[in-house]
């Protein structure tokens, strides 16, 4: 998701949590403006029509919760941010949550909000397809090692997810989550490859249109999916999740 459209999301949803007298207005405006798009034809109307249906859903305080998980259950929070995701998925399921986080000002974040909980640990690296250095680009909520022509970059470090996951000694991964800025289009054909892809229960993702060719990779990345895991719900280009089946 373009990084403009991930602020205004959590935006309007702070300003429902806030102000929860506005929601039936903010989703009168989100109904509007899917009809408004949904003549158009290309890529952006889909991606316009998803984010629109997405407000009106307040996927953001429904769907991306709403998982059977339990304070035995193993969260992966690949993009962990300020971790406010893994925050709503600990205080409602107490769950063991790893978040990855490769920008330092993030991880250092993660690492004070989160300190004394034993049961959320937090690696200043992130996960793809292969071990190796790479550049993010300094975007706040939209940084990325696909996208990163800003020249504030940072060095970060990025382990092999199988690698690591065998390293942890983790038998299943209950809710695999990833938003990382385009990398998904990286990591989920290495899940998918190595077989890992097998031990995940549920998997939560936000791909990006801004990588190239997105469209018939996520195409392809969905058809191998479908082998293995059962579409639960999708916001094209926004979130969507699949189980196990």
């Amino acid at each position: 998701m373009e990084k403009h459209t991930k602020t205004l999301i959590e935006i309007v949803n702070h300003i429902m949590i806030q102000h929860p007298e506005l929601t039936q207005a903010i989703r009168d405006i989100a109904q509007q403006r899917l009809t408004n798009v949904s003549s158009e034809s290309d890529l952006n109307a889909e991606f316009r029509i998803a984010v629109a249906k997405w407000f009106q859903d307040r996927g953001d305080e429904t769907l991306r919760l709403d998982y059977p998980l339990t304070p035995d259950s193993i969260v992966f929070d690949l993009g962990g941010y300020k971790g406010d995701f893994a925050f709503e998925i600990h205080r409602r399921y107490g769950s063991f949550v790893y978040i990855f986080e490769p920008a330092k000002a993030f991880y250092d974040e993660c690492v004070q909000r989160f300190k004394g909980n034993e049961k959320i640990k937090i690696f200043n690296f992130g996960l793809s397809c292969e071990t190796t250095t790479a550049y993010i680009s300094d975007e706040d909520n939209g940084s990325s090692v696909i996208k990163n022509n800003n020249e504030n970059c940072e060095e970060i470090t990025l382990k092999q997810f199988r690698e690591e996951f065998d390293r942890l000694g983790i038998n299943t991964i209950d809710l695999l989550k990833i938003n990382v800025e385009g990398s998904e289009f990286l990591i989920l054909p290495h899940l998918i490859e190595s077989g890992v892809i097998s031990k995940v229960n549920h998997l939560q993702v936000q791909f990006h249109t801004f990588y190239p060719d997105a469209e018939s990779l996520r195409n392809k990345i969905r058809k191998d999916l479908a082998l293995t895991h059962v579409e639960k719900w999708n916001y094209s280009f926004v979130w969507e999740s699949w189980s196990k089946q």
